[in-house]
């Protein structure tokens, strides 16, 4: 019952209006995807993949692995990847981010763009990408999280506990999601000219 709420959602109106919602961070966002060391060959996965916003930034010889819980959204995305002619190296598929059908150490690469601060429990499901993940890959984070101090806890995680069930949260700690993982922060970039979204490298050790 936890992603109701967030499915609903996805399924219904938020498809129609995401596109004029991510047209004016566009630049940012592509910008911060380039923070990502790719090499031919690699095999990127992106948690949340929506209608596949991110993929044109994604350079055609590397493999993607799109997941979403969103039929209609991932219904958009395949329609896009067709029509554009990228829907040979790059898959999307219906899978729960927080419980992902992927071995250990699967992946050279991960996008989390706009994901943690909407999925239902960002802490699981950043667990999962760290799982899959290998050693030395690089995870890229594009979203609006606090840093410890930005907020006092004891506001924000009530806060949290009640938005984790509606469209998104803008209360979460990334230094609550990536705590006890063997993840570096490698670089840290403004998503956009507020400095409310930001793009952070990480690298698993």
């Amino acid at each position: 019952m936890k992603n109701v709420v967030k499915l609903l959602s996805y399924n219904t109106f938020i498809p129609f209006f995401y596109p004029a919602l991510m047209l004016p961070i566009r630049t940012w966002r592509t910008k911060a995807i380039k923070m990502l060391d790719f090499h031919t060959g690699d095999r990127l996965i992106i948690p949340g993949v929506g209608s596949g916003h991110d993929v044109s930034a994604i350079p055609n010889d590397v493999r993607v692995d799109g997941v979403d819980i969103s039929d209609v959204m991932l219904g958009i995305g395949k329609l896009k990847l067709k029509l554009f002619g990228r829907d040979k190296h790059v898959t999307l598929s219906k899978m729960d981010a927080e419980k992902l059908s992927f071995d250990d150490n699967t992946f050279d690469k991960a996008i989390l763009s706009l994901f943690l601060t909407v999925v239902f429990d960002a802490k699981v499901a950043f667990s999962e990408i760290v799982r899959v993940v290998k050693p030395g890959g690089q995870i890229l984070i594009f979203d609006h999280l606090l840093r410890k101090g930005d907020v006092p806890g004891v506001l924000a995680k009530p806060i949290d506990a009640v938005l984790s069930y509606n469209f998104a949260s803008v209360t979460r700690m990334l230094d609550d999601i990536i705590e006890g993982h063997p993840v570096t922060v490698e670089k840290t970039v403004k998503g956009d000219p507020m400095g409310f979204l930001k793009g952070i490298l990480l690298v698993k050790h």
